[in-house]
């Protein structure tokens, strides 16, 4: 697999929560791994997928990052 990203990647194995939000009633939430992460992105696992160009939010213990997702395989 090429590498996509500019900057290294920092592997980690992390439980984080994933806000995705919904037009019409309460924002979405999942629990997913965080794989890794750089400073342009990140990787994280979720039971289902998430379409490409949902804003999203990657919720962690102590931070809060906002993002879009650029592509999603099953």
């Amino acid at each position: 697999m090429s590498e996509r990203r500019s900057e290294p990647r920092y592997m980690c194995s992390e439980l984080v929560k994933i806000v995705t939000p919904s037009a019409d009633g309460p924002p979405a939430e999942a629990i997913a791994n965080l794989e890794d992460i750089s400073p342009s992105g990140a990787c994280v696992q979720l039971e289902e997928a998430i379409r490409v160009g949902a804003d999203i939010e990657i919720v962690c213990s102590a931070c809060s990052l906002k993002g879009k997702v650029r592509y999603c395989r099953f």
